[in-house]
């Protein structure tokens, strides 16, 4: 959540999480890294930016977006991310706080599952190399023999 007090808006924030782009599906969820998904104490839902002590919200995820390049451009500035063990977590409620090892841990398993995938794409596209390379040449014989003929 972006503020710290769990006020957003004016209201309390009661539920939040990482909004689905325009490409998820119920079989492959996608989510946007750095926008949020509100459910405020009157029951509206509204887009939120991750960035700490950012109140921009829009009612769809589609705005909030583009906005997050004002903090990137911001970020590139001043200095690199910080390192997992130094990012401060005594000043946020223990809900955000289990919420965010949780996202942490899917996003761990997530990444698991890309690099075995991206083991297994470098291991056939090595296994092919030799074979795309001898039909090349191949290839290239036949060109020959046929421009020696024309």
């Amino acid at each position: 959540m972006a503020t710290a007090n769990g006020i957003l808006n004016g209201l309390e924030v009661i539920e939040f999480e990482f909004a689905e782009t325009p490409r998820s599906t119920p079989e492959n969820p996608r989510y946007y890294k750095e926008v949020l998904k509100v459910l405020l104490a009157d029951g509206t839902v509204v887009y939120n930016c991750v960035w700490q002590n950012c109140e921009f919200t829009r009612p769809k995820a589609s705005g909030v977006w583009p906005h997050v390049k004002a903090h990137k451009n911001q970020t590139k500035a001043t200095k690199s991310p910080a390192e997992p063990s130094e990012i401060d977590v005594d000043g946020l409620p223990l809900a955000e706080v289990i919420e965010r090892a949780r996202k942490a841990t899917w996003y761990s398993v997530q990444l698991d599952a890309a690099l075995k995938k991206l083991d297994r794409a470098t291991h056939e596209v090595e296994k092919w190399k030799p074979r795309a390379t001898a039909a090349e040449k191949q290839l290239a014989t036949i060109r020959n023999a046929f421009a020696a003929v024309a």
